[in-house]
């Protein structure tokens, strides 16, 4: 039975990677895996947020379906997870790191977490927040860093905006939440590895606030930082903007340490011949541009995520890297690792396996363009909310939001950064209707259609 690694790395970037093209961290070990396996360079997420996209991660199904249709939802626990599905078939099923499919501000952390089909569940939605796993850790293994690694939770940072400030930590690298999650998963490995398993392993860096251990500070001169674009750049914000990409950077390429260390396990005990790896982010990260950090908006920087699958048989690098170009989402991940671990896919899942795509070959059935939605609320006194839906495709950018008679329209063959908005221009309008259409027969297809039906009446 084969093996699944599942790694996923918090608010990364799809062109943060060094495999991406030329302006990403210095990623050797993710490299190694895109260099090896299949790297998609379509993929997009289904949500610009942390839990809906992991709750679609989960489940194979659209915010819409699922119902967290955004920050502050958690995941029903009677939604059917991929870990439920593989456990059936005998996998020890694990989850290290963070997960956050359930809201963890003012949640008790001593309290057991569910378990979503998971056997073995050490979840830290936060890095040094919670008395969780992580600071435990800390506490035995580096108890003079106990206090250093302790931040403020995420809601006091937006309150007081500086959840993406940049600092130097008082810790070195060996006491940070990414050689927590490295070494709690070699950890995993050497004790279950004999069984068959499903790992994933969950990084939090590079999540702001972009905090750089000690001893990685200098890693990256943010006098070689490329600035972001269309944002305004002054005298007085150059610098700070610069040491945020440098801090950012820095933590991409600490994580892609920390992979190393679990691949390098993986070959060392021969784990790697059964063995299917699987990256991706959750979403992306603005990083400067647009004047803007984080995510949570329907441009490329936010919605665009980095893909990577390796199965055991792709042992070498081939002459020339297997990327496939397909429109991929987040959530097919999930049918891919039912059909890897040759698990039964319930009918609910509404994503497609990747794996007709990973050899070369087609998959007829996969629309051609994604699906990204995204709910907000406009005012945190009334609780009304926005939604957002947005189609792109490889041609054409379409978002659209409730309440409102405009949209956005970028044609993406003429325009790929995004710059002019085609919305009202005539000559488009033909091709507005279409991209509308197409839109809701989208919605139409991935209706929710659980609970079950039983019985014609």
């Amino acid at each position: 039975m084969m093996n699944v690694l599942l790694i996923t790395v918090d608010q990364l970037r799809w062109d943060a990677l060094s495999c991406a093209g030329e302006g990403g961290a210095h990623t050797p070990h993710i490299d190694r895996l895109a260099r090896e396996g299949v790297r998609f360079s379509q993929a997009f997420t289904n949500a610009p947020a942390c839990m809906p996209a992991r709750s679609s991660l989960l489940t194979g199904r659209f915010p819409h379906a699922h119902g967290v249709r955004g920050g502050g939802v958690r995941l029903s626990e009677r939604e059917v997870t991929f870990p439920q599905i593989v456990s059936q078939r005998g996998y020890h099923t694990a989850h290290i790191g963070k997960l956050h499919v359930q809201n963890h501000t003012y949640r008790d952390h001593t309290a057991p977490h569910p378990g979503y089909g998971f056997r073995t569940l050490q979840v830290t939605d936060e890095r040094g927040v919670y008395r969780d796993p992580y600071t435990q850790w800390v506490e035995r293994n580096y108890p003079e860093y106990a206090d250093a690694i302790r931040i403020e939770p995420g809601a006091s940072r937006v309150r007081s905006r500086t959840d993406h400030a940049e600092t130097t930590g008082a810790f070195p690298a060996r006491a940070s939440h990414s050689r927590w999650v490295g070494e709690a998963s070699v950890e995993f490995l050497r004790e279950y590895g004999n069984a068959p398993f499903l790992l994933w392993s969950s990084f939090f860096d590079p999540h702001s606030p972009f905090i750089v251990p000690s001893d990685l500070a200098g890693r990256y001169d943010p006098a070689d930082m490329p600035l972001p674009r269309k944002c305004d750049i002054t005298s007085d914000n150059e610098e700070s903007i610069r040491k945020k990409r440098a801090a950012y950077y820095t933590l991409v390429s600490h994580v892609d340490d920390c992979v190393g260390e679990i691949l390098r396990y993986l070959d060392e005990s021969g784990l790697a011949k059964r063995t299917a790896i699987l990256f991706s982010s959750d979403h992306g990260e603005f990083l400067g541009d647009y004047g803007r950090w984080g995510k949570g908006r329907p441009e490329d920087e936010s919605i665009r995520i980095p893909m990577i699958v390796k199965t055991p048989e792709m042992t070498e690098a081939p002459p020339v890297p297997r990327v496939v170009d397909d429109i991929v989402q987040l959530f097919d991940l999930a049918p891919t690792i039912c059909d890897l671990t040759g698990s039964m896919k319930p009918h609910s899942m509404q994503a497609r396996s990747l794996l007709p795509l990973l050899g070369g070959g087609t998959d007829p059935g996969r629309p051609p363009f994604a699906l990204i939605e995204h709910n907000f609320e406009t005012s945190r006194t009334d609780a009304a909310e926005v939604f957002e839906k947005t189609l792109r495709s490889k041609d054409f950018r379409l978002t659209v939001w409730s309440g409102r008679d405009d949209g956005e329209l970028y044609d993406l063959r003429t325009d790929p950064a995004q710059d002019r908005n085609v919305w009202d221009v005539p000559e488009y309008a033909e091709i507005r209707f279409g991209l509308v259409w197409q839109l809701l027969q989208r919605l139409l297809q991935t209706e929710n259609t659980l609970p079950v039906r039983t019985q014609p009446f």
